[in-house]
């Protein structure tokens, strides 16, 4: 991809199609480094710590926003690793809320019918963690210091989705063209799904995974202006 003439880079830690798609039509430069991040594992522990505090557990949005800062850190400490002094690391990640419960990636047929079966003339919460982590601020050949005290700046969008109702025969043609089982909450604005999505209170691209206008806010956070990062308008991607 053709990059701008900063001399700050911004790195994607997603391996997502949507949020590519989103920088690209935003006409932002960036790079894509995906994080190796186990979530599950990630979670686990989590979870567990929350309920030792006497928690049931993480909220969906707090489950969006730590996996977002754990893609960054994971992908920010390889590149400090390998002696990058020059990038913002940029992770997210995407739950969906439906009656307290967070809804991730169903995989399966069976769990993305049960989902979509009760949203179906309902409405539910899809919440998108940021989390950017700089490296900027690393000395030239300095050994690079644990993640955790890399300058990093967060952010939670969420946006109310409201779906329209679906016949018994709409939701087994979505499910028969593979879209809902690998995206959270088993539908997606920017595909077949949006047939089905009858309004939405809060940020478009918040639905689709990367709120570009809360990467502006966390970019000026840090002291880099969006437009530094605009492609030229006669370049290509």
């Amino acid at each position: 991809m053709t990059t701008s003439a900063s001399s700050t880079r911004l790195i994607l830690a997603s391996a997502s199609p949507a949020r590519r798609k989103l920088l690209e039509d935003s006409r932002i430069a960036f790079t894509v480094r995906v994080s190796s991040v186990d979530e599950d594992a990630a979670l686990a522990t989590a979870n567990e710590q929350a309920r030792a505090q006497g928690r049931t557990g993480l909220t969906p949005a707090e489950t969006a926003s730590l996996l977002a800062q754990l893609k960054a850190q994971a992908v920010a400490a390889e590149l400090a690793a390998e002696g990058v002094r020059d990038a913002l690391v940029l992770g997210c990640d995407s739950v969906f809320e439906f009656d307290g419960v967070a809804y991730g990636k169903p995989h399966t047929a069976e769990a993305a019918r049960e989902r979509i079966s009760a949203m179906s003339g309902n409405h539910g919460v899809l919440h998108t963690g940021h989390a950017l982590v700089d490296l900027r601020g690393i000395e030239p050949g300095a050994e690079p210091p644990a993640t955790s005290e890399l300058p990093t700046v967060s952010e939670l969008r969420s946006a109310t989705v409201h779906f329209d109702e679906l016949s018994p025969e709409e939701i087994e043609a979505y499910i028969a063209t593979g879209e809902p089982l690998w995206v959270a909450g088993s539908f997606t604005l920017d595909g077949y799904g949006s047939a089905f999505i009858r309004g939405i209170e809060g940020e478009f691209h918040t639905v689709v995974g990367l709120s570009i206008h809360a990467l502006r806010d966390m970019l000026r956070r840090r002291e880099v202006a969006v437009t530094d990062l605009w492609l030229a308008p006669q370049d290509e991607n």
